[in-house]
């Protein structure tokens, strides 16, 4: 019997500005994305129908499930070889966390029923599946270091720095739902939205250009690190002192690059050039994170998305 088992990364956002507002009523957004060794595990087997078991995190296993909703997307598109599926998500990610596991875990399961039920799909036709789920699943399927533009579904590639790892951070009680992150950073930001597609077209060839992705290009992390930079950190770390707190903790850490929110919160990350140096620099923090309840990770930075395992 054909068994398929996938790897499915988080990411955190080494850039994220929010450019201003769409006709569709979403952000534009300016974003420099990179995947992570942090993952989920997704195992796919035929089955006369569609069933999902979860386990490691207490997660719906229902049609609520974006897993469930790449299952279901697929069957409907193809149904004379979309014949079902036994899937069974072994989570770590955290939930509503700002790492983009629920996606993450969507194009994981498009990739694996394309090679599952033969469909044939490329990766670029994956992504525009991955486009109807969630904003963020074309990048995982597409994965490494990625400019995305849009609703974040326009992705062009750069060059992933060798080496390199995160500490990433998160305080076990507190979570943040995108949709509402997004609305308090519209209150707070709108005032500075840019207007316009030519406001627009302007605010990312100078993303393309500027001094971020050509030190990715070149390798330089020291520098990436100190142009680190999330729109959303100031209003959100406004509204939940544990993630100022988390963030400040960070920030002390020795031999760091820079430091950051990744998405919309809560999770913080430090960036480092080496993986050594992000293990040092969790010893050393080992007693505070106990003590305020944060969990941590230390992972690389991926070239790559989901994939087979």
């Amino acid at each position: 019997m054909t068994c398929l088992k996938l790897e499915s990364p988080a990411k955190v956002n080494l850039h994220l500005a929010l450019l201003g507002l769409r006709d569709d009523g979403f952000h534009e957004l300016a974003i420099v994305m990179q995947a992570i060794d942090f993952c989920d595990e997704l195992t796919l087997e035929p089955h006369s129908g569609l069933q999902l078991h979860c386990e490691g995190l207490d997660v719906a296993s229902d049609h609520t499930n974006l897993v469930m909703q790449a299952a279901r997307l697929l069957q409907e598109a193809f149904p004379e070889k979309a014949l079902g599926a036994r899937m069974h998500l072994r989570k770590r990610i955290p939930l509503k966390a700002g790492l983009g596991g629920g996606s993450s875990n969507a194009a994981a399961t498009l990739m694996g029923l394309n090679r599952l039920w033969g469909l044939g799909l490329s990766a670029e036709e994956l992504q525009v599946y991955g486009g109807r789920l969630g904003s963020d699943v074309a990048f995982f399927i597409a994965g490494g270091t990625q400019l995305c533009f849009g609703r974040g579904e326009r992705l062009e590639p750069v060059a992933r720095p060798r080496g390199g790892a995160v500490l990433l951070n998160k305080r076990t009680d507190v979570s943040v739902t995108t949709g509402w992150a997004y609305g308090i950073c519209r209150e707070e930001l709108s005032r500075s939205y840019l207007k316009g597609e030519q406001a627009f077209c302007s605010a990312r060839q100078a993303l393309r250009r500027g001094e971020m992705v050509a030190a990715l290009t070149r390798g330089d992390l020291v520098t990436t690190g100190h142009l680190l930079l999330n729109q959303m950190e100031e209003v959100v770390a406004a509204q939940l002192p544990a993630v100022r707190q988390n963030l400040e903790l960070l920030r002390q850490t020795p031999d760091c690059c820079g430091v950051s929110m990744s998405g919309s919160g809560p999770s913080v990350f430090a960036l480092f050039s080496t993986m050594e140096a992000a293990r040092a620099a969790q010893q050393t923090l080992a007693g505070r994170l106990k003590a305020n309840e944060i969990q941590s990770w230390i992972c690389g930075l991926r070239e790559d998305g989901a994939r087979f395992c």
